[in-house]
């Protein structure tokens, strides 16, 4: 079997990118406004996350295939807890810099 057709036949790398796929469509509807916005398909950024999606659907699905008493699933929870806390991180920093870039606008244009 050729690298190409392993690859697209592996099963938990096709459930994690559906994860992915999923919270990237929702976010499009999510944020609906009367007309299509496909940046939002490819782009990163907003709820659901597609990090936090992608990670957690490939940890069930190796779960689910290889046990939940597997190396490969504890190595990949692992990891997914690493994104999902990192990611968190970045938004609350993210978060944090906007407000303070906001008031600084605010006092340079008053």
């Amino acid at each position: 079997m050729s690298y190409l057709q392993q690859l697209i036949s592996n099963s938990v790398l096709i459930t994690a990118l559906i994860g992915w796929f999923a919270a990237q469509v929702l976010k499009m509807i999510l944020v609906w406004d009367k007309k299509v916005d496909f940046k939002r398909i490819l782009g990163s950024g907003g709820m659901p996350s597609s990090h936090s999606s992608f990670v957690m659907a490939l940890t069930m699905s190796i779960g689910f295939t290889q046990g939940f008493d597997s190396g490969a699933f504890a190595i990949s929870a692992v990891m997914s807890f690493v994104v999902m806390y990192d990611a968190a991180g970045v938004r609350r920093s993210a978060g944090q810099q906007a407000a303070i870039l906001n008031k600084l606008v605010e006092s340079v244009m008053n």
